[in-house]
């Protein structure tokens, strides 16, 4: 294998897949880049230089795994499939600045900052990436640059109706899309459509560090009913009799007219100000 093996031409991944009785598990949603211009606006996005250290989740057969390695200090990269890991193993040994783990990324410590995180994540692992990443950890990266689902990143990157996931980030960091992603730039081709989307830390969360475990705990319980207007999810999803829930309500003087998806973040810092007062 050359250093010139890139696989973005779907002639030369599929015969290199067939070759080594490899095919990509939807069940794990390996779908593999194909689109040299998609790339490469990943990799501008994460602004790189010689000094970074870089975490990839689902490496794959290492092809932006290879990119990120020709710029960066150090690439640490995460292949959970036995099958795929072997190949990735291959088509990286030369390069001695590239650390190999065979590793369900929800398994993965995230390392002391700092680092960026740049990926082709698996899709039905965004939610709880962003997680690991930023709300579950003081390990935070100073930027991440991720390929997902556009219908996520315009979650994500909304500047209003704000879902759980759009919170779970907004409290860290700045969201932007950098482009979309049509389907055919993958093999297989995915069922839906993709985004490459930027985050960069805050110097500081909009949440106190020490407020952030019952923040999160908190919106879960204010979103378990999404439709309803905010009291009726409230109600619903708070673990008090109605009574002393519509007290908590009524000392944080937010609008109950508003569902969830209307609340600003300080909204969210009212209700669970509210609620410690009442719960104690």
């Amino acid at each position: 294998m050359g250093d010139n093996l890139s696989f973005l031409d779907r002639n030369e991944l599929e015969s290199f897949l067939q070759k080594n009785n490899l095919s990509p598990k939807h069940s794990l949603g390996q779908n593999f880049l194909i689109d040299a211009e998609v790339l490469n606006s990943i990799l501008a996005a994460g602004e790189l230089n010689s000094h970074d250290t870089v975490i990839e989740i689902g490496s794959g057969l290492g092809v932006l795994t290879r990119e990120l390695a020709k710029v960066v200090a150090k690439v640490v990269a995460l292949e959970f499939d036995a099958e795929t890991f072997v190949a990735l193993q291959k088509n990286l040994a030369a390069f001695s600045n590239v650390e190999l783990h065979q590793i369900d990324v929800r398994k993965f410590t995230p390392p002391q900052p700092p680092y960026k995180l740049i990926a082709n994540i698996p899709y039905y692992l965004t939610s709880p990436i962003l997680r690991q990443f930023y709300s579950e950890t003081l390990h935070r990266p100073e930027v991440s640059v991720l390929l997902i689902q556009k219908e996520v990143a315009e979650k994500i990157c909304a500047k209003e109706k704000l879902s759980v996931i759009a919170l779970q980030v907004k409290v860290f960091a700045e969201a932007e899309i950098i482009c979309t992603v049509g389907k055919e730039s993958f093999l297989p081709p995915p069922k839906v459509k993709s985004a490459v989307i930027k985050l960069t830390l805050k110097k500081t969360p909009e949440i106190p560090q020490s407020d952030i475990e019952d923040f999160f705990k908190l919106l879960h319980m204010g979103f378990h009913s999404p439709r309803k207007k905010i009291g009726g999810s409230i109600i619903a999803g708070f673990p008090f009799n109605k009574d002393k829930t519509l007290e908590i309500l009524a000392a944080s003087k937010i609008d109950t007219e508003k569902r969830p998806e209307d609340l600003a973040i300080s909204d969210w810092q009212k209700l669970l100000a509210a609620y410690r007062k009442f719960s104690q």
